[in-house]
């Protein structure tokens, strides 16, 4: 299990903040806000996913995922 740092933001604002452990930085969106997640796309509200691992980040291996959540 890989630690994250999942953020829900309101635009750039950080509202809330907390670290897990999951296998995928995808699994570790969804544990912390109990819902399905998806790409981001243009979602205002949305959440970010940071790889805590130490790990130097390249384009096939991001250190930063953006998601948004489904559903209400």
């Amino acid at each position: 299990m890989k630690a994250y740092r999942v953020e829900r933001m309101d635009g750039e604002v950080v509202q809330e903040s907390e670290e897990t452990h999951a296998s995928t930085p995808f699994g570790a969106a969804e544990k912390v806000i109990g819902r399905k997640v998806t790409l981001r796309g243009d979602a205002c509200k949305w959440i970010r996913v940071v790889d805590l691992t130490d790990k130097v980040p390249t384009r096939r291996r991001p250190s930063i995922y953006e998601y948004r959540a489904l559903g209400r």
